[in-house]
């Protein structure tokens, strides 16, 4: 959504920003050694993943480069972060910032053209991530970890997980009461499930016309009817005949205390109410084919940031293999380049769910699917 700044809010955050000095083009820790900014966002995981294991790994291999972590618990920052760094770069100054990891920041840069391009000439290993991913944000940042809507089941009670989601649409219909999926504005992962079953009646084709944030025509919904009927047809057999929890954790909750056997579920939050015995150990994940959505956390450069080759070394240094692997342990989650490039044993212990994942829906097409769901489906 784009956020409108009076002049003298844009002029109070340059002010703010002068005051406190340009992060990115100081230098510290004796002569020779530059220090970059970082701005992140997210979960306190994120955090942790930053102090805790990137930002030391970092410096014990670049001696010459620190790191600065400027973070915001929950993205509160966000909005006048992106107001403070298109403020600066429209006014060709410093950003007072070299790197940002925020969802909602660098998308908005991306589009805007706010961030450096970037190339296998300055990012070398850059070219082990999926094309597909880069043209997200049109080459402008790059993604560092990722997470996936994985499938979610009792393996006492269910032996031969589903393969294909029509083999999961069956098995709600012949179980009735041990299935659903979190209402698709309070989490991904029931998005993903409403996303999955509308695309599965529209040809692959047409459904890129979904996932461009450039091509909203809302007049192509109109394909979207076969899959929302599907989606009502199910209420019946839907836990407590159509309950649909808020949130993606309600959902997981419910698979922890045996309300229900299956769900959509992300593959982060799953690996790690796992691994904190939050959920059973009989609980497994699998991917279907083909996969449910996913999605990427990119990292980019602001165009005027004062230090961007050694902001491109950092990059290339976070997607090597061995700091890649150290990604996904920390977070559970998924790499950000190919899993080709990590190592062996790592992908033998994610095998389950060690595939690529779909492209979600933009974010105009998601919205509008939302409120289609609420008076299609779940008040239909």
């Amino acid at each position: 959504m784009r956020r409108i700044f009076s002049a003298l809010t844009v002029f109070t955050l340059l002010a703010l920003f002068a005051l406190a000095g340009c992060g990115g083009s100081a230098t510290t820790s004796g002569a020779g050694t530059t220090t970059l900014t970082l701005y992140a966002s997210g979960d306190v995981n994120v955090k942790n993943l930053w102090q805790n294991t990137l930002i030391p790994e970092f410096k014990q291999a670049h001696k010459d480069i620190d790191i600065k972590l400027v973070f915001s618990e929950h993205g509160t920052n966000d909005t006048a972060t992106f107001a403070r760094i298109s403020a600066a770069i429209s006014a060709g100054k410093d950003a007072g910032m070299d790197l940002i990891d925020s969802g909602s920041v660098v998308t908005q840069a991306a589009q805007a053209k706010l961030l450096v391009p970037l190339t296998t000439k300055e990012v070398p290993l850059l070219n082990r991530v999926d094309d597909a991913l880069l043209k997200q944000v049109s080459s402008l940042a790059v993604p560092y970890r990722a997470s996936s809507v994985v499938l979610a089941y009792n393996s006492q009670s269910i032996k031969e997980p589903p393969k294909t989601l029509a083999d999961v649409l069956a098995w709600i219909k012949a179980n009735p009461g041990k299935f659903t999926y979190n209402s698709p504005d309070t989490g991904g992962s029931g998005s993903a499930f409403v996303e999955a079953v509308i695309s599965s009646h529209i040809a692959t084709d047409a459904r890129e016309n979904f996932v461009s944030a450039t091509n909203y025509n809302a007049s192509l919904e109109s394909q979207w009817k076969p899959g929302l009927d599907e989606l009502k047809s199910l209420k019946s057999s839907i836990y407590r005949n159509g309950f649909y929890p808020n949130g993606n954790t309600a959902v997981l909750q419910l698979l922890a205390n045996g309300s229900i056997q299956m769900a959509p579920v992300w593959s982060d939050q799953a690996l790690t109410s796992l691994q904190q015995h939050q959920l059973p150990d009989s609980i497994k994940l699998t991917q279907l084919d083909p996969p449910f959505v996913g999605g990427p956390a990119f990292i980019g450069i602001p165009r005027t940031s004062t230090h961007i080759p050694q902001a491109e070394t950092f990059l290339n240094w976070l997607l090597g293999s061995e700091i890649q692997a150290k990604v996904i342990a920390a977070m559970h989650g998924y790499p950000g380049v190919q899993w080709s490039y990590v190592p062996e044993d790592v992908q033998k212990q994610y095998a389950s769910i060690a595939h690529a994942y779909a492209t979600d829906f933009a974010s105009k097409f998601k919205a509008d699917m939302n409120k289609q769901w609420q008076t299609q489906v779940a008040g239909g």
